[in-house]
């Protein structure tokens, strides 16, 4: 009986370090999208800004993604008006902001 309980401790123990793994290698994706504003919803996983990615392949893609930055912080001038067409570098966020659909961004170019 001892030996069990050993046995349980040590497999728990040995799961600990494997529970929290993810993906870190995932690509970088190049896409055209549309920055449609500043996402005001209410709620604990929204906020940053709205990106609209075209002919996203991701499966299942949302409506929208969120970008967790601001449009300086871009290299956009804040004085720029919405919708904005841009080229951006881009991959999805796996941390805990993931529920709301965020992307982190690499590089953003405005079309002209």
């Amino acid at each position: 009986m001892i030996y069990m309980k050993w046995l349980m401790l040590l497999l728990m123990f040995v799961q600990i370090p494997f529970t929290g793994c993810k993906k870190e290698n995932q690509q970088q994706i190049v896409s055209h999208g549309t920055l449609m504003g500043y996402d005001l919803a209410m709620c604990a996983i929204c906020g940053g800004l709205k990106v609209v990615i075209a002919n996203d392949t991701t499966k299942n893609p949302p409506p929208f993604y969120r970008i967790n930055s601001t449009l300086p912080a871009l290299g956009i001038p804040e004085n720029t008006t919405f919708p904005i067409k841009i080229t951006l570098n881009w991959k999805k966020d796996t941390s805990a902001l993931r529920a709301g659909s965020y992307i982190i961004v690499s590089n953003v170019r405005i079309q002209r």
